[in-house]
């Protein structure tokens, strides 16, 4: 995740970034333009995109475990290579992780 996060920033953020990665660069071009004529903070960029990519993956894994109204119409198990399931809690997990490693 913190790759995609500095990945992210610096596409928005620096006008030498290789956005090789995107489907097109335009879209980034603009705000590139425009988060430079604001002279935002790259910091802040970085933040928001920490914020908004932790909070996906706490969602997403919040899915997996079945703790949103999907689980109702069924549910997808993530296991490992001996078929043990370790969809239950991943949330937590995360999110403890996220602690452990001064990143929440």
């Amino acid at each position: 995740m913190d790759l995609w996060v500095s990945t992210a920033a610096r596409a928005l953020t620096e006008k030498s970034a290789d956005l090789q990665w995107t489907e097109t660069d335009a879209p980034y071009r603009v705000l590139q333009d425009a988060i430079g004529r604001a002279d935002v903070d790259p910091g802040a960029v970085n933040a928001v995109f920490q914020e908004v990519l932790r909070g996906f993956a706490v969602s997403f894994f919040t899915c997996l475990d079945g703790g949103t109204a999907l689980a109702e119409k069924g549910r997808i198990y993530v296991t490992d290579e001996t078929g043990r399931r370790l969809g239950e809690g991943l949330h937590s997990a995360f999110v403890g992780h996220l602690m452990d490693t001064n990143r929440l």
